[in-house]
């Protein structure tokens, strides 16, 4: 195979999209997702330390975010798809009791 035709099939595997962008993209994710939770650990700390309570709202926004990745990961790539699953389970139902505690809080 040339060069050219590597390319090309290189190309229409990945739907005309450069590689080099989704590999920024998947790390971009990766270092929001990193970020999100950092922010949410640094916010949940004052709020246990000026005892101004917990915004689950907030947080629930944070472990959606986790679900929904883990969730599309086991639909689109089959290695370790149990794994996926199960932690797209487990966020989920964080996100869901964080939920029902912010609308109890209501």
């Amino acid at each position: 195979m040339k060069k050219e035709e590597i390319l090309e099939a290189s190309k229409k595997e990945n739907k005309n999209k450069d590689v080099y962008a989704l590999e920024v993209e998947k790390k971009g994710a990766t270092y929001a997702g990193i970020a999100m939770l950092l922010l949410a650990v640094i916010y949940y700390t004052f709020e246990i330390f000026t005892g101004s309570g917990t915004n689950p709202a907030l947080y629930s926004i944070i472990t959606i975010y986790n679900s929904v990745l883990y969730g599309y990961k086991a639909i689109k790539v089959e290695e370790k798809r149990a794994l996926s699953i199960f932690n797209a389970s487990i966020w989920g139902l964080l996100t869901l009791m964080l939920m029902l505690d912010y609308f109890k809080a209501i």
